[in-house]
């Protein structure tokens, strides 16, 4: 190995493509670039040798490198070749054992190493990375030295993946909350190929129900108690109309997201499903034998920054604008209050949304609690 450099953009771009992380941050790659080194290697070096004790995981970021075998007559017997984006050396990095094969370059290239303590850390704290592993580490038994914590989440994850279980993950939050942002990144991350709002099954349920029949599916989650035409209305119980009106609209669409789970679990396809009528609750009528269901609840925790990202929002989308819900702020507030509170009746975890990455580690932690749960 020749000297040790710093990553540039190239190389920083490379890595973003690298399959073993693929859905993971900018930030989060940052921190992985951080805690390993990039060296260059000229052509036909051998950097992996058979029979070697294993402490150091390769990452390709540009050139070539092969593996292969020498027989006792010193002839190679090939076994592939190995380009950008490629890893080499993580099944004995975690199971403990001796490098199988060799590998060498075949052109100029640089490679990201990580010993085996850097990579374990990046395996903690981004359990995702364990859905890009090999298959051949399945069945292996994972060195003691990465810790029994680390070992167990990789070991949940991989038996469910060979599982075939779907996974159903269920978040639920008033306006505003960052549910179908949340939802989106961690389908990219987890590799979800499904995800479903529940505004969008409420707008395809009024195109079937007309208005005389369900009048709280037409109106807004916050403006369901008028169409109840509650004609005894004071201040005294507003609060109690409105949580009756969210219920009343959420419990119309109940069969309408049973059908669409029970589609996913007929399927075997994981889902995301995300909306305001997603309540805790839901959790206890959701199938859960046949598929893995996970249940949260975001928030945004401080009235003032749920203004401000209504106030974002109307900004990016002028078409939904901000007024509607800034003038139905107090009881967009009650109906998150009512969220929490139902939540922690019904065991369900709750997440502040403030920082993009920081909730997705989070959602990908209770996701892995509940695969210890199932699997382990």
């Amino acid at each position: 190995m020749k000297r040790k450099k710093e990553m540039n953009a190239t190389d920083f771009g490379r890595l973003k493509s690298a399959r073993l992380f693929a859905g993971l941050s900018v930030p989060e790659l940052q921190i992985i670039a951080a805690r390993g080194a990039v060296r260059n290697l000229r052509k036909n070096t051998v950097f992996i040798e058979r029979g070697d004790t294993s402490s150091t995981l390769y990452v390709i970021l540009s050139g070539k490198a092969k593996v292969y075998l020498l027989d006792s007559q010193g002839n190679e017997q090939l076994l592939g070749i190995h380009g950008p984006g490629d890893h080499l050396g993580e099944l004995a990095l975690l199971t403990d054992a001796v490098r199988t094969a060799s590998a060498a370059t075949l052109e100029d290239g640089n490679l990201l190493v990580l010993s085996r303590r850097a990579f374990v850390a990046c395996l903690s704290d981004f359990p995702q990375i364990a859905l890009n592993l090999d298959n051949s580490l399945e069945e292996r038994a994972l060195s003691p030295d990465i810790g029994e914590e680390v070992a167990a989440q990789y070991r949940v994850w991989s038996r469910f993946r060979h599982s075939g279980l779907p996974m159903i993950v269920l978040i639920g939050g008033c306006t505003g909350t960052g549910k179908s942002t949340i939802a989106a990144e961690l389908a990219l991350r987890l590799d979800i190929g499904r995800t479903q709002s529940t505004d969008i099954l409420r707008d395809i349920v009024r195109l079937f129900v007309l208005e005389q029949f369900a009048p709280e599916l037409h109106v807004s989650s916050y403006d369901a108690w008028r169409a109840l035409h509650y004609r005894d209305m004071n201040e005294r119980n507003q609060g109690s109309h409105l949580i009756e009106g969210f219920r009343a609209q959420s419990d119309k669409l109940a069969a309408t997201i049973d059908a669409v789970i029970k589609r996913s679990v007929k399927e075997r396809a994981s889902i995301i499903i995300e909306g305001i009528h997603i309540h805790p609750e839901y959790q206890r009528r959701a199938i859960q034998k046949e598929a893995v269901v996970i249940p949260l609840l975001l928030t945004n925790p401080e009235s003032e920054k749920l203004k401000q990202q209504f106030l974002r929002r109307g900004e990016a989308t002028p078409s939904r604008g901000a007024t509607p819900y800034l003038e139905n702020f107090s009881a967009i507030w009650q109906i998150q209050d009512y969220l929490v509170r139902e939540a922690q009746r019904c065991g369900v975890p709750v997440i502040p949304n403030t920082d993009l990455d920081d909730t997705i580690r989070r959602v990908i932690g209770v996701i892995t609690a509940r695969l210890v749960e199932r699997f382990l």
